[in-house]
């Protein structure tokens, strides 16, 4: 006889043996035993656990001999052809394959006949959300008015997409997750018909790999069953069919992410994807152990939520070396990372990335260098004040000064910025590198010229023409002791030295003083624009050529092409030439 597998030979024949849906078996048991069977059911919930089982249960309390009964006697003819598949009056349909309007249209004709056997006719319609639009509306009157022989059975994993106007007309009941101690009874229950030696962490780490579903577990079970010999079902053989990492490699990493020892990390990646672990299956027991950890700091160990199988010495330990806003944000970056391995090319860089960064995260603030979690908290900025402080006096001890560290906190970060900001010739904002300077920087000398000269002798040297010809525009102001100042006629000029040739000049500047200079770029103080010069009328050609130029009255342009006139005239000066058409001959 051919093998049949666990999930099969163990599918519940009853209500009674139904595992974790107990309110689902007691509410449809009572609808039978009271005669209130409704016409159509849709039975919802994530896979594994027990909706198609309940729907052929269902099926043979309606069409047992010795029914209808919530408790079929799976011996006679009718529950013994529904057991085996063969029953002419229930009807399983698979909606992924038969979804269309035609399968639909052929199932409204088939409802009009007579059961053959039983006294209903059963359809149990599996993944029902696969049906197209057109065919849940075609399905609309026959759901809602089937003749009386009839019972819908809709089964589906994702309610949502079934359309409202179905679910009205069906009773709806959702199948919850077993949780993990319920699958382990039950799999303890199996072995010990199977005559299986099994250990108790092997079940409970079947358990959690089932994801709360039965039909997952009872796989997993028949996987291991078949390479257990003598010594049964052990833990350490589960982690290998699995691909589990082990206890023990995560709590190692875990202490070295505490300790932040980015090599151990690194060792452990590498020996884990030499063994052939699976990258992801890392990450995931990485997460199930940090939440045991959060969990287990924050209330402690609690039996109904299902921690990761973890002891609880090796919890109390590990707990002491994070605080909650750390360990929510390790798990914040290990799901982003999760999700990069998704379109990732190179999924092992982005381990070593997101482990990486988690080692950088500072221990006080709960929080890496580019992903913020959690704000810094009051006592991390005490202490880091204070480390500060003490290596301030210990450096002014060195030099032979005095300093006295402060014993108060800033009040705000505005407390340490000077009281007046620098502003540009608009009266806006100076930006961030044109901030009005401290008081000790604002001694300005006139050193500043013969450094200028330099800086321009260095760019012509180095044949740098695109910034000599911007920068050669600016004169000198001087510099301090952390400042150099260039001030320009041209905004524009201003606005391109400051934004892109910085970089350029401030390595110059730092080779020829011997000392990091900002550069600030400064706008000289716009005069105001003298009144135009009276018209004057077009001179003879003989003076023209002379001076080669003519006059231009800016009161007759409009404002938007006389401010435009105005910027050329900053950057090339106000001498015009008038340009001459070449005649055509």
């Amino acid at each position: 006889m051919a093998y049949i597998a666990l999930y099969r030979k163990w599918r519940p024949g009853s209500f009674k043996e139904l595992v974790g849906q107990e309110h689902i078996s007691r509410t449809l048991s009572n609808a039978i035993l009271t005669g209130k069977i409704g016409h159509a059911y849709l039975f919802s919930g994530p896979r594994g656990t027990g909706k198609t089982s309940t729907a052929k249960i269902f099926a043979k309390a309606l069409n047992c001999e010795k029914g209808p009964t919530p408790d079929p006697c799976n011996v006679c003819e009718n529950c013994r052809k529904i057991n085996e598949g063969t029953s002419m009056d229930v009807f399983e349909i698979d909606a992924a394959s038969n979804r269309g309007i035609d399968e639909i249209r052929e199932l409204r004709e088939t409802v009009k006949f007579a059961p053959a056997d039983g006294r209903y006719k059963v359809y149990i319609v599996d993944e029902v959300h696969m049906l197209t639009a057109e065919a849940f509306n075609a399905l609309l009157k026959t759901l809602e008015e089937p003749p009386a022989h009839v019972v819908f059975i809709l089964a589906t994993t994702e309610a949502h997409k079934v359309p409202a106007t179905i679910q009205s007309r069906c009773q709806r009941y959702d199948f919850k997750r077993i949780t993990t101690q319920e699958i382990m009874e039950r799999l303890r229950y199996v072995t010990q018909d199977m005559k299986v030696p099994i250990e108790e962490e092997a079940l409970s780490l079947m358990a959690l790999q089932a994801d709360g579903g039965m039909r997952d577990a009872l796989s997993i079970l028949d996987q291991c069953s078949a390479l257990s010999g003598e010594q049964g079902i052990t833990a350490e053989r589960v982690r290998q069919i699995l691909g589990l990492v082990g206890h023990e490699w995560i709590w190692k990493i875990t202490q070295a992410l505490a300790e932040r020892k980015s090599q151990d990390i690194l060792r452990s990646i590498s020996e884990l994807l030499r063994d052939g672990k699976d990258m992801k299956q890392i990450l995931a027991e990485l997460v199930l152990h940090m939440r045991s950890l959060m969990i287990y700091k924050a209330v402690g160990a609690l039996e109904d939520l299902d921690l990761y199988d973890e002891q609880e010495k090796v919890l109390r330990e590990q707990c002491g070396l994070f605080d909650q806003e750390r360990i929510m944000g390790i798990i914040h970056r290990l799901h982003e990372a999760m999700n990069e391995m998704k379109w990732s090319p190179q999924p092992r860089i982005t381990i070593e990335v997101a482990l990486l960064s988690l080692c950088r995260m500072d221990a006080d603030a709960g929080r890496t260098e580019d992903h913020p979690v959690c704000p810094a908290s009051p006592d991390g900025d005490s202490a880091r004040i204070a480390k500060l402080e003490a290596r301030l006096a210990q450096l002014a001890a060195a030099a032979g000064g005095a300093v006295k560290p402060t014993d108060e906190r800033r009040q705000s970060n505005t407390a340490a910025l000077p009281k007046q900001a620098a502003l540009n010739p608009a009266g806006k904002a100076a930006p961030r590198s044109m901030a009005a300077p401290t008081e000790a920087e604002t001694t300005v000398n006139a050193d500043g010229k013969a450094v200028w000269q330099q800086v321009m002798a260095k760019l012509k040297a180095e044949d740098k023409k695109p910034v000599l010809a911007c920068v050669e525009k600016g004169i000198s102001r001087g510099m301090s002791d952390t400042q150099f100042f260039i001030v320009f006629h041209s905004k524009i000029l201003q606005q391109l030295t400051e934004r892109n040739y910085r970089r350029v000049l401030e390595p110059i500047l730092q080779e020829i003083t011997g000392r990091q200079l900002q550069l600030v770029c400064e706008l000289e103080q716009i005069k105001p624009v003298p009144k135009p010069l009276p018209k004057v009328k077009r001179q003879a050609k003989a003076e023209m050529q002379e001076d080669a130029g003519i006059q231009v009255d800016m009161d007759e342009l409009p404002p938007e092409e006389r401010e435009r006139l105005q910027a050329a005239i900053d950057v090339f000066g106000n001498h015009f030439v008038e340009l001459k058409e070449e005649k055509k001959e």
